[in-house]
């Protein structure tokens, strides 16, 4: 009895085993037709990396200010009340954009209260805050 139970049961196992080999088999022939591979010689591949850079998609490595906090002339406008005045205060410059506006007595404004803006190559940024206040950067050189 035992013996038959054993058959039985080393029967099943291998008829289990070969059934998933062959759905195995087949999946693989399955994924293997709709793969294709297109052979791209090094000098394409560096054109095309060139005409990204051309494009101006990868912006960050022609930007010339690099991570760090930079002293600024910021042109600040409140057009709720008509209030604008000019300041000189440090800026947080991370991949070429201001990041945080800081102010003397340790106070700053970060993405809680203004976007970031991308520097152009001057060094000039259009900072939206709050309630539409503005403020305009000139990083000092």
């Amino acid at each position: 009895m035992k013996r038959t139970i054993l058959l039985a049961f080393l029967l099943t196992l291998a008829t289990i085993i070969s059934s998933c080999s062959s759905k195995a088999e087949n999946i693989q022939e399955n994924n293997n037709s709709n793969i294709s591979f297109t052979s791209v010689s090094d000098e394409e591949n560096d054109e095309d990396l060139e005409s990204i850079d051309s494009e101006g998609i990868d912006n960050f490595s022609s930007c010339k200010f690099e991570d760090g906090i930079y002293s600024a002339t910021v042109d600040y406008n409140n057009p709720e009340t008509g209030y604008s005045a000019t300041y000189t205060l440090d800026v947080d410059v991370r991949d070429c954009q201001v990041v945080q506006i800081n102010f003397p007595n340790d106070g700053y404004l970060d993405d809680d209260h203004i976007s970031y803006a991308d520097i152009d190559d001057d060094g000039n940024a259009s900072v939206v805050g709050e309630e539409g206040k503005t403020y305009q950067i000139q990083i000092d050189n």
